[in-house]
């Protein structure tokens, strides 16, 4: 039997997982958010890791990791599904129309990221129990 090129298909399984994450953060809204409120340095703040948040519209389910502080929150998705995902600290004077998420039984909150509105995102009880009150 010859050779079917599996060495090559190999290589090409990693490709398309970044291309894939690529294509999520522009569809999602985060590479906006990135262009305003990219995280340049480490965020200090009490810290919850793989929980579920959407941006705009994708869910993101149990990847990403947040981190508040009196300042705003930094938002990440853990490592090997980060291409196209820098971290993000946004002040939390740019969450706009927060409001607790309407399904029933839920702790999450949802919010409009940024005055015009850049996208609106969903996010976990744990967000919404540190978010500053106006």
């Amino acid at each position: 039997m010859g050779d079917n090129g599996s060495p090559f298909f190999l290589l090409l399984i990693p490709l398309i997982g970044a291309a894939l994450c690529w294509l999520l953060a522009s569809v999602s809204g985060w590479t906006r958010l990135a262009a305003l409120y990219r995280a340049d340095k480490p965020v200090l703040g009490e810290r919850a890791y793989m929980r579920t948040g959407r941006i705009g519209p994708v869910n993101y389910h149990s990847v990403l990791s947040f981190r508040c502080n009196e300042h705003g929150l930094a938002i990440a998705v853990v490592w090997p599904l980060r291409f196209g995902h820098p971290p993000l600290f946004i002040p939390w004077s740019e969450f706009h129309r927060v409001a607790p998420d309407a399904v029933l039984y839920s702790r999450r909150v949802k919010a409009s990221i940024g005055n015009p509105a850049i996208v609106r995102v969903v996010l976990p009880g744990w967000v919404r129990y540190r978010m500053p009150t106006k």
